[in-house]
């Protein structure tokens, strides 16, 4: 691994405060970050529901295999990110950033997540 690439991991918190159901705010750089556990791996995502950006750490549940956005009840696969819906909607996807664990400290690779977007409700096509 390059220098280049190895300076995009940034230590988030250690591994031992991300428990099981708990959404964790983590701030590196000017990213604002969720942190959860789900099904036994620490993932992170954009801290902000697609729908129109409110928080998840003040706003979102994590439920079992679900994080679910309380201000509209959004729904997403805890596992993925995948927004939960009859019909497949990439777009509404949280935005994940690659984790790893070194030395007991979870590291979140800020330079490789996308550009933040937010879906207007007026591009959601009814069910």
């Amino acid at each position: 691994m390059s220098a280049e690439t190895d300076s995009n991991w940034q230590a988030a918190l250690p591994a031992s405060q991300v428990v099981d159901l708990g959404l964790h705010a983590v701030t590196i750089g000017d990213h604002k970050l969720v942190l959860l556990r789900a099904d036994g791996q620490v993932l992170a995502y954009r801290d902000a529901c697609p729908h129109e950006g409110f928080p998840l750490s003040v706003h979102g549940e994590h439920q079992d295999f679900v994080i679910m956005c309380r201000k509209h009840l959004w729904e997403f696969d805890a596992a993925t990110g995948e927004h939960i819906s009859r019909i497949p909607r990439p777009q509404c996807n949280l935005q994940r950033y690659p984790v790893r664990q070194v030395d007991g400290m979870i590291e979140v690779d800020v330079g490789t997540a996308p550009p933040p977007t937010l879906v207007p409700v007026s591009s959601i096509r009814p069910v």
